[in-house]
């Protein structure tokens, strides 16, 4: 649960973060100058840095970035001391500065996009972090606007203007306020719901987790994601359990497959993933389980790195009552004489042909003396990491 809980914050990592310095530097300067502003803004913007760095590494890179933004424009702001002619306001100056800033990441995001995306882990799905962070971006170059428009328009038609340009100073303040506590909320409640559904990794053919995707946006999604899954096969006197899956199963409906099989949840090992499946289907508690192999499938909405591992019964099975699902004993030659009538997934077929070059279909009784329970038993929990 940390694993995930960690995955999802970096997923969906809160916008406001990325231009808090910014934010306050525009809003101390508004109100106690640009010294104090960068005596302020610039500390926060370290601490920061190294918070980011140590917390959220792997989105290090992208956050840098946007330190870099801040760190040049309050420098470019500050050259207005130096300039020989003043702007129509020395408020308005920084502003202006951020506007054109905020205007390039909103004209050019498809290219930033592409500049950036290279540089940060690629296993942090970033779609979401762009996507909130131009919103924000968004929000903010429209309420900068608004500011300037109005702080020019009260410039130029009022005369005793001090009082009116005061308002809009408070009032602009409070708007990035309840933006930045509107944000800060919304991207909580978020995360809480995220941490609620079920992620899968993503996996290159190597079985190498180089992603991760919420499941039913990878069901639903036109790109097929390759998923690790675990497949064990219940085996007792030579014959194996196997369930019929059900009508509306998006991979194999109506097909008869493995009795167990799950995909493995981010953050979660193969191991685990075995006990919890074994659990949840048949309340098997304190199962022994042996890999057999693993391999690859191209299904109908997803790719699949399957990791294939078998067991002697070794106590009475029962279905869990929220998946009765349908199952039956099968022996070989029943197998055998159905393998071509399409009542298998191609998983099964798959492994049923592993099974039987792997010598564990043996005729006779599955007692405890038996050659595969005996390595069952003796094998250790020596089961790879996803």
């Amino acid at each position: 649960m940390q694993a995930l809980r960690k995955q999802i914050k970096e997923s969906f990592f809160n916008p406001i973060l990325h231009l808090l310095p910014l934010l306050i530097f525009l809003v101390v300067d508004d109100f106690y100058g640009m010294t104090m502003a960068w005596k302020i803004s610039f500390p926060i913007a370290s601490v920061l840095l190294i918070y980011i760095y140590f917390v959220y590494n792997r989105i290090f890179n992208w956050h840098l970035v946007f330190t870099l933004l801040f760190v040049v424009i309050s420098l470019i702001a500050g050259l207005d001391t130096l300039l020989p002619v003043k702007m129509v306001n020395n408020v308005l100056i920084y502003k202006v500065v951020v506007l054109a800033s905020l205007l390039v990441f909103l004209l050019f995001r498809k290219p930033i996009h592409k500049i950036i995306s290279p540089v940060i882990s690629n296993l942090i799905p970033m779609s979401n972090n762009f996507n909130e962070l131009y919103r924000v971006i968004w929000a903010l170059f429209t309420v900068l606007s608004f500011y300037v428009a109005a702080y020019l328009v009260v410039s130029l038609s009022i005369r005793d203007n001090a009082l009116y340009l005061n308002f809009l100073q408070i009032l602009y303040v409070c708007v990035l306020l309840f933006l930045s506590l509107y944000e800060i909320l919304r991207v909580q409640i978020i995360r809480s719901k995220l941490l609620k559904e079920e992620w899968w990794p993503i996996v290159s053919d190597q079985g190498k987790i180089i992603g991760s995707i919420e499941h039913l946006t990878s069901l639903n999604d036109e790109k097929k994601y390759m998923h690790p899954v675990v497949r064990i096969h219940l085996i007792d006197k030579s014959m194996i359990l196997l369930k019929k899956r059900p009508s509306d199963d998006p991979e194999s409906p109506d097909l008869w497959d493995s009795s167990i099989s799950n995909h493995v949840k981010m953050g979660e090992t193969i191991e685990k993933c075995v006990e919890r499946s074994a659990e949840e289907k048949y309340a098997l508690n304190n199962f022994k389980f042996m890999y057999l192999s693993n391999y690859s499938l191209d299904g109908r909405n997803e790719k699949q790195y399957a990791f294939l591992f078998v067991s002697c019964l070794q106590a009475e099975y029962k279905l869990n009552p929220t998946t009765p699902d349908q199952t039956k004993w099968w022996t070989p030659g029943q197998i055998d004489d159905n393998l071509e009538e399409g009542i298998f997934s191609e998983n099964f077929k798959i492994e049923f042909d592993l099974l039987q070059r792997s010598g564990l279909l043996e005729s006779g009784k599955c007692e405890c003396t038996c050659r595969m329970r005996e390595v069952i038993y003796q094998q250790t929990s020596a089961v790879e990491k996803a």
